[in-house]
């Protein structure tokens, strides 16, 4: 028996684990501002399985209409409630009673020609994201003066490593040479603690990624402890100590910032045909892009969860594995119901 929506996002609140007290208050906002909408409309008491597919676009334009929230609100309560949806979908068999499919063409037919049409980031990140940053970036010739040279060396190794290790902008930034160094007599393993969450992420550098960091490392020739650091207008302060580097805001050889990365991202984006405006294109796309890639190749949603440094398993279906693989199991299938074999060895 289905619950009520009122009991429904009671257990979302008590069962999702949230990576940080803030996210939580805004979920919890997003499914409040939900329940005021039903209220309104006096439909608050109904079973999950009266929800409509339209639901999020009729929950979208109360926003705008009724109660005149802005643009990036309604844009947050929205994604709030398709993570809801998705949940209540993954966790509960029966509660909602139309596909993820069916609820996106719902949107996308109720909202042709509106200006303000919003899709989920997994929806307009481009399916070769990763690789088409990748070769676009390693394309890019390398000029002979050295702060330029460096700018490209950069470039490469910031997309490299948001492409291999799926680590929040925030969290790579803070990528050391003792990590790197660490990682080379682990086999290239890497374990960091996400400064957001404080869980642990088990990525791993690779051979080629590495190749990539050593030949930017080697251009720079400093003493600077961070992988990527900021460039400044010349290198004449390389040869200052590593204590210095380590504390410094600006200039040669202070860490890069996350902003000043998310830029380089859109570079390389723009130069790889790819429009920002209608793709996924920021340095959190390689971590879905990532999660995406080890979904298709069938890696388990733990050891997913463990690259990522989600909290639990359930985290990791909600955002990246809301639907069952279709192709997965059609595979099976097919092979369980070969009957023709089974009757040849008879």
């Amino acid at each position: 028996m289905s619950p009520s929506v009122p009991e429904a996002i009671q257990v979302f609140k008590s069962n999702v684990q949230f990576e940080n007290n803030n996210t939580r208050r805004l979920y919890f906002r997003g499914l409040d501002a939900f329940s005021e909408y039903l209220d309104e409309i006096e439909l608050n008491n109904i079973d999950t399985t009266a929800i409509e597919k339209n639901v999020v676009v009729q929950f979208g334009g109360w926003m705008k209409d009724q109660r005149g929230y802005a643009i990036p609100t309604r844009r947050l309560y929205v994604s709030v409630l398709r993570a809801a949806l998705r949940f209540w979908r993954a966790n509960y068999v029966g509660w909602i009673q139309f596909t993820r499919e069916e609820e996106q063409e719902a949107s996308r037919t109720s909202l042709i020609g509106n200006p303000e049409e919003q899709t989920s980031r997994h929806e307009r990140l481009p399916e070769d994201f990763g690789n088409r940053m990748l070769v676009t970036v390693m394309k890019i010739p390398l000029p002979q003066k050295q702060l330029d040279k460096l700018e490209v060396l950069r470039k490469q190794t910031l997309v490299v490593l948001l492409r291999a290790t799926a680590l929040r902008i925030g969290d790579l930034c803070q990528l050391s040479k003792k990590h790197v160094d660490d990682a080379r007599v682990q086999n290239g393993r890497l374990e960091l603690r996400m400064e957001k969450t404080g869980r642990i992420a088990h990525c791993r550098l690779g051979v080629d990624t590495l190749e990539v960091i050593d030949e930017y490392l080697t251009a720079r020739d400093d003493h600077s402890p961070w992988i990527l650091i900021q460039h400044g207008k010349s290198n004449r302060r390389r040869h200052h100590s590593a204590s210095f580097f380590k504390n410094a805001k600006r200039g040669y050889g202070a860490r890069l910032s996350s902003t000043s990365a998310w830029r380089i991202v859109q570079e390389v984006a723009a130069l790889s045909g790819l429009d920002r405006e209608k793709n996924f294109t920021s340095p959190h796309a390689f971590r879905h892009w990532h999660a995406k890639t080890l979904i298709e190749s069938g890696v388990s949603l733990e050891n997913i969860q463990a690259v990522l440094g989600h909290s639990t398993p359930a985290t990791t279906r909600i955002i990246y594995a809301p639907e069952p693989d279709k192709r997965q199991i059609d595979q099976i299938e097919n092979t369980l119901q070969n009957i023709g074999d089974l009757r040849r060895k008879k």
